[in-house]
């Protein structure tokens, strides 16, 4: 089964680079289903696709799950073997990084009602990027059988034509078993195994059917996210108690700007100072967490927390 699912993807690959002669790009996030793409897309490439020129877009949170970015920007860094790839990392613009956006501008830890992280860390990046590129081809490593409603919005076709864009989805009918079937039995671009994204979903979901991993319950990603709804993403417990902190803190009145109807805003003073807290206190007992030039981001916090208590002080 596996083999033929392979081979129907490949081909979806093939077929796309002669219809459409235009540069590829493949989101990359270290997942299961973005490194299964990029996999069956070298294959393709391999094979005889005609493909001229490939994008590999990381976007870099710099709050990614500690061992699943280092060995995404391994991966990375091993595409450079390929003269026709370039691999692309693309960051929040300075100032919108998720640290900036609770310290300096007050933003509440997102939740399911605002979402501001996915846009500003990952949604805006790649699409400058994008834009840079113009019409392109674009592989997604969307699957159908990831929900009922996801297979209600996304369908079941491998090609969506659109106006900028031409989505390739090659895993669109795997499930995530052929997806796990698939890294266990296959060896990376580079000779290496896949056995490092195999294990981080056993810890994850251990292979249970009825554990829907990679939604919003239970995800990588982010070690901050608020968003996670279970206690599943395997970091420590410094790192899950600033997710944590984060959420206690702007769920409480006490630190946020109430407006004139009574609603709570952003952060108010107070509240920025317990978020910088929490993330010091992280940042020196795991400076490997974070993917932010550590001294200056120290230098940040507790040049922040100085101005604010003086500012507390003054009042």
């Amino acid at each position: 089964m596996l083999e033929s699912r392979v081979r129907e993807s490949i081909k979806i690959l093939k077929d796309a680079s002669r219809s459409y002669s235009l540069p590829w790009a493949l989101g990359f996030s270290g997942g299961k289903d973005s490194t299964t793409a990029l996999s069956l897309t070298l294959k393709a490439k391999e094979e005889g696709a005609e493909i001229s020129k490939l994008y590999v877009i990381y976007a870099d949170t710099m709050l990614e799950h500690p061992f699943l970015r280092k060995k995404s920007l391994e991966a990375l860094e091993s595409l450079k073997a390929f003269e026709w790839l370039k691999a692309v990392v693309v960051k929040a613009r300075e100032g919108e990084d998720f640290i900036s956006m609770m310290v300096d501008k007050g933003y509440p830890a997102p939740s399911i009602f605002n979402r501001w992280c996915m846009a500003r860390l990952k949604i805006y990046p790649v699409r400058r990027f994008l834009r840079q590129i113009g019409k392109r081809v674009m592989v997604l490593g969307v699957r159908s059988d990831e929900s009922a409603r996801r297979k209600a919005t996304i369908g079941t076709e491998p090609l969506i034509v659109k106006r900028n864009e031409i989505d390739v989805r090659p895993l669109i009918k795997w499930t995530k078993f052929d997806v796990f079937e698939y890294l266990l039995n296959t060896k990376r671009w580079d000779g290496e195994s896949f056995d490092y994204v195999f294990e981080l979903y056993v810890e994850e979901c251990g292979f249970n059917p009825d554990v829907p991993c990679g939604t919003s319950d239970v995800r990588f990603g982010c070690w901050v996210c608020t968003l996670v709804n279970q206690e599943k993403m395997p970091v420590s417990e410094t790192l899950k108690k600033v997710r944590v902190g984060l959420k206690e803190i702007s769920s409480k009145r006490e630190n946020r700007i109430i407006d004139e109807n009574g609603n709570p805003r952003r952060l108010n003073l107070e509240g920025r100072k317990k978020v910088a807290e929490l993330f010091l206190e992280a940042l020196e007992k795991e400076p490997e967490a974070f993917g932010y030039d550590v001294g200056a981001l120290k230098n940040k916090l507790e040049t922040f927390l100085k101005d604010a208590r003086e500012k507390t002080l003054s009042l």
